[in-house]
């Protein structure tokens, strides 16, 4: 059974009662920049593995009862390692017979995901080739899940605001938000706070690799789990296997560039992508023949929302910035897309004439649940129940040295609201500009003296622009880069493109690479006219359910 993460007390507690730090001396062996003598309580600890899901339950993925949980104890610091301790909880899926082969580690992204239950994506048989050789490994990295947690308190940006309200006082009132925001996650989160970063979160991974026996470790990262990925690469080099990168981010940059270009990947990705679609399926939504028309559509229920919010019964209540961001939380996946049609034709007719609005009925409610609840990440069940976004918030923060003040975050959002406006106002809600940011040295990864790495990416990723990918692998040295036409998802590998599949499967398991300028086709879009319960190849991706089964750990 798992155990109930650590939170901020029991870390107090930890640096009450412990001595005064050391300092953490160079490690003796190795060439590794990022080497570091660990201290004994670290290296000798045992790992106590027991099954994630003790009984069997009904919707679990055959094969999950093999997971198996444990809690490993890391440094608080790893610069002074009797500081105190984080606890960091981990999953482990191993061959059905005979020893692994290799380690695989992986992370979600976020950054803040939880990441226990990725190995459950490798159940899937057409993955065997890397399950039967492979030590698969999951890891709610510091800061969230089931590991100590950080929290904001419950401080959101006020969504109630329209950040495309561009009086002064409400420009005052959202920066005063961010300005909040930040002040609030770093006093609920100290001093644990000031710990959730790339730096030590990668030395926490190494610990890891240590402990589970193993010299070198491959390694599967979606979306931010791409810069932990790099950052590991560049501190521990001589431990580097074969790393696949999907849906990159421009990880030889910084945060603030890397959010710079969200704007305008989430603009690409609805107007060039979601629009046609609603458009091609007028006769099933009623948004509109044309793009163009399920555009003005938009524009106009977005209007009608910023001038009267609609309370939709339940305490739910739909404001401008709230649908602009349930539109953006349904382009990650296009498996997403009916619902979002859905709920844009009952908001369409909740927010026309009266006979219209009469009509709705309670229907609404549950169309925007559905939509919501596809986007929402589910974790801090067991500690803070915001972990997931504080940590996000956290590690970009304490990781960039963000550039600007009041004025320029106001103005920059502005330029990106005139050209992108699906989010690019909502840029002005960045609470990094405020951060009382730690001394937090990341070097640059190069890519220099380790295996090349493959990344996958499709043309149309809004959360992670292709831009960003290819900027970065131009600059890390032996990267691949596996394109995929036709393909707007975030998150490819496991999620129905047999190509991307294999070619994963091909390096993970066999170190074979896809030829260079080598691609793929994306899968297509969803028929919301064909049979109810028709099974397609590219119906129903597993990776869509893996979020689900975080909530399903047990206490």
């Amino acid at each position: 059974m798992l155990r109930t993460r650590a939170v901020v007390p029991a870390v107090l507690l930890a640096l009450t009662l412990g001595t005064m730090p050391a300092v953490a001396e160079p490690a003796v062996g190795t060439t590794d920049p990022g080497a570091l003598r660990v201290d004994a309580a670290f290296q000798d600890q045992r790992l106590d593995w027991q099954p994630c899901f003790p009984a069997a339950e009904p919707g679990l993925p055959p094969g999950a009862e093999r997971l198996e949980c444990s809690v490993m104890k890391a440094p608080l610091d790893w610069k002074r390692q009797r500081r105190g301790t984080v606890d960091i909880a981990i999953s482990r899926l191993r061959p059905v017979t005979g020893e692994p082969q290799n380690l695989l580690l992986t992370n979600p992204g976020g950054p803040g995901e939880e990441g226990v239950v990725v190995p459950l994506l490798f159940l899937d048989p057409a993955h065997a080739q890397v399950a039967d050789v492979s030590e698969i490994v999951g890891v709610d990295v510091r800061g969230t899940g089931r590991s100590t947690n950080v929290t904001c308190a419950g401080e959101v940006i006020g969504r109630e605001r329209d950040v495309r309200d561009r009086s002064r006082a409400n420009v005052n009132a959202m920066l005063d938000d961010a300005e909040g925001m930040a002040r609030a996650c770093q006093s609920a989160s100290a001093p644990v706070g000031d710990y959730v970063n790339t730096w030590q979160t990668v030395r926490d991974f190494d610990l890891l690799r240590a402990l589970l026996g193993h010299e070198r470790t491959n390694w599967f990262g979606y979306s931010a789990g791409t810069w932990l990925g790099a950052h590991y690469t560049r501190a521990f080099p001589s431990r580097v296997g074969r790393f696949v990168f999907d849906s990159s981010v421009r990880f030889t940059g910084d945060w603030q560039r890397i959010y710079a270009l969200q704007p305008m990947g989430f603009e690409r990705r609805f107007r060039q992508d979601f629009l046609p679609w609603a458009a091609r399926y007028d006769g099933v939504y009623g948004l509109g023949a044309t793009a163009p028309a399920v555009r003005a559509g938009y524009e106009r229920v977005r209007a009608r929302l910023a001038r009267e919010p609609l309370d939709i019964g339940g305490g739910t209540i739909v404001t401008a910035t709230g649908l602009d961001s349930m539109i953006a939380g349904s382009l990650y996946s296009k498996w997403t897309f009916p619902r979002l049609g859905e709920l844009l034709a009952g908001l369409t007719a909740a927010t026309g004439p009266a006979p219209a609005r009469t009509a709705v009925g309670s229907g609404l409610a549950a169309r925007v649940a559905a939509v919501r609840d596809a986007a929402r990440s589910p974790g801090g069940r067991l500690g803070a129940p915001d972990a997931i976004d504080a940590t996000f918030y956290t590690v970009g923060c304490n990781d960039t040295r963000w550039r600007g003040d009041r004025r320029t975050l106001a103005a920059s959002s502005a330029a990106q609201g005139r050209l992108f406006p699906l989010i690019g106002w909502r840029s002005i809600a960045e609470p990094c500009v405020f951060w009382d940011r730690p001394a937090v040295a990341l070097p640059r990864p190069t890519g220099r003296g380790v295996p090349p790495v493959l990344m996958v990416h499709s043309v149309h990723d809004p959360a992670t622009p292709l831009e960003g990918a290819v900027s970065a692998g131009a600059v890390f040295a032996g990267s691949r880069l596996l394109k995929v036409a036709g393909e707007g998802d975030h998150m490819l590998y496991g999620n129905g493109n047999g190509c991307v599949d294999r070619a994963v499967d091909a390096y993970l398991a066999r170190g074979e690479l896809p030829r260079p300028g080598a691609g793929c086709a994306g899968v297509p879009l969803p028929d919301p006219t064909a049979p109810a319960g028709a099974v397609t190849e590219h119906s129903a991706p597993r990776l869509a359910e893996l979020a689900e089964l975080a909530g399903r750990l047990p206490d």
